[in-house]
């Protein structure tokens, strides 16, 4: 397996979960704690995918995602976010991120960051299943 996985969370034990799956699963990572140091490390090693938590102190993993996909160099790198603010916030923020149509009802969303509005590839809810994520990683990469 060619590029590795960024793994960005400010919490260590999701860190170190992630982590343990991606390497049973044959996958190389590196992880940062924060969007800041999420930024740097995706712009320095070019992962091939980012597993990204939303809350986070610093840079949120929402302000990361809006410039990371602004940016030409990293806005076609696949992101799955992996977090549990629902829990955290009551609101279901899967549905509120992929349920961003133009009012028009077009198509402008996408994942690449070409759109009007962008989306994530994935949304995954804490506490994750490693199978399910790695079922989602091999479809996202794979392709």
């Amino acid at each position: 397996m060619s590029g590795k996985i960024l793994i960005v969370d400010d919490e260590p034990d999701s860190v170190s979960f992630l982590e343990s799956v991606l390497e049973e699963n044959g996958y190389d990572y590196l992880s940062a704690g924060d969007g800041v140091e999420g930024l740097e490390l995706a712009r320095a090693e070019k992962p091939i995918l980012i597993l990204l938590d939303l809350i986070m102190p610093e840079k949120s993993g929402i302000m990361m995602f809006q410039e990371l996909k602004t940016d030409p160099e990293m806005r076609k790198i696949p992101v799955i976010v992996v977090s549990g603010i629902s829990r955290i916030t009551g609101v279901d923020f899967k549905e509120f991120v992929i349920k961003q149509p133009n009012k028009d009802g077009s198509e402008q969303v996408g994942t690449t960051g070409e759109g009007r509005y962008t989306k994530p590839d994935a949304f995954m809810e804490k506490p994750i299943k490693p199978d399910e994520l790695v079922a989602k990683i091999r479809e996202i990469l794979e392709g």
